[in-house]
């Protein structure tokens, strides 16, 4: 935006033919001025030619510019039509988006100071309020849920045997095959999440909990129970799920992994659901993993997905134990 005296500068000038030896001609209409004539720009026009014809005029309202304008695109407005109905509005407020002003991957802009009064959906990152998500929760453990998330999460048994369902044929599709029967999937909040997984990490929705049986020394019997967030989203939570149960596949295989490695590897998993999905809620995951700073759900995925993409599943799957 760009506001400015308009740079047209109007001579009231009265002429006498007699001493000019002609009289001038207008610039629009190419006739003679007897008189009073305007000149802009170093033409000269007869006063009505110039209001009718050249001077400018709003863009909004079309009624003609004298002072201060806005120039947007090179169209100009009155400054009270610009700020009325031009301007870009705020999603929340919708008052006038003047200065600096934020945008979400969702394409709502809004006031910067909202970004401090409101809570952020942890699913989807949107600022929970009734104009852009139809409000929202706070659950329990700390955690907000907006209106819009709120309506696929998963905290019902026939989407958790559905999921478990979706992401097994997922996974056996690229090569996570043999995974036990009947793997344990308990919801928990995030209070409960932090005191199984020990460790902790934001990126971390899910873990799952490793049992050996042994008998002098030997393995009789090995199982895995996975613990996953209640209330995410139902492809954030099959994400989630392709996750854990990569870390079953791992377990299974006896495959002790480094830290970024056995992370990485994992977060295929949700990437397959993600990309399989190809949904906006889809989308923002998928760029949450690949712009993490997080040390193994970040750069340890983005490691394991460019291995894959230049090298494929059967690849990684031969060579998993050697990867550096």
């Amino acid at each position: 935006m760009h506001r400015s005296s308009l740079s047209i500068l109007f001579i009231l000038s009265v002429f006498v033919g007699m001493i000019l030896g002609s009289e001038p001609k207008c610039s629009y209409c190419n006739k003679s001025i007897d008189g009073n004539y305007l000149t802009a720009d170093g033409k000269s026009y007869h006063e009505n030619c110039y209001r009718d014809h050249v001077q400018p005029r709003c863009e909004y309202c079309e009624k003609l510019i004298e002072g201060k304008y806005n120039l947007l695109d090179d169209k100009m407005y009155h400054p009270t039509c610009y700020i009325d109905h031009i301007i870009p509005r705020c999603d929340i407020c919708g008052g006038p988006l003047q200065g600096t002003y934020l945008t979400d991957f969702w394409g709502n802009s809004f006031h910067e100071q909202h970004s401090s009064e409101l809570p952020e959906c942890n699913t989807c990152g949107r600022w929970i309020c009734g104009e852009l998500t139809g409000g929202g929760f706070e659950l329990s453990d700390g955690r907000h849920l907006c209106g819009i998330c709120n309506e696929t999460e998963v905290s019902e048994d026939f989407l958790l045997e559905s999921s478990i369902a979706y992401v097994r044929r997922l996974l056996t599709t690229n090569g996570i095959t043999n995974l036990p029967d009947d793997i344990p999937i308990t919801l928990v909040d995030q209070h409960r999440l932090k005191q199984l997984a020990l460790s902790y990490s934001d990126a971390m929705h899910g873990f799952t909990d490793h049992n050996i049986q042994t008998r002098n020394g030997r393995v009789v019997s090995k199982d895995s129970h996975i613990y996953i967030l209640s209330h995410l989203p139902l492809t954030m939570f099959r994400a989630v799920l392709a996750h854990e149960l990569m870390h079953v596949y791992l377990f299974e295989r006896d495959l002790d992994l480094r830290s970024d490695i056995r992370e990485g590897f994992c977060n295929l998993g949700s990437e397959m659901v993600y990309k399989d999905t190809r949904s906006e809620f889809a989308k923002f995951r998928l760029l949450n993993m690949e712009k993490s700073q997080d040390p193994d759900y970040g750069f340890g995925y983005r490691k394991m997905s460019q291995l894959l993409d230049k090298r494929g599943w059967r690849y990684l799957l031969e060579t998993l134990d050697e990867i550096d």
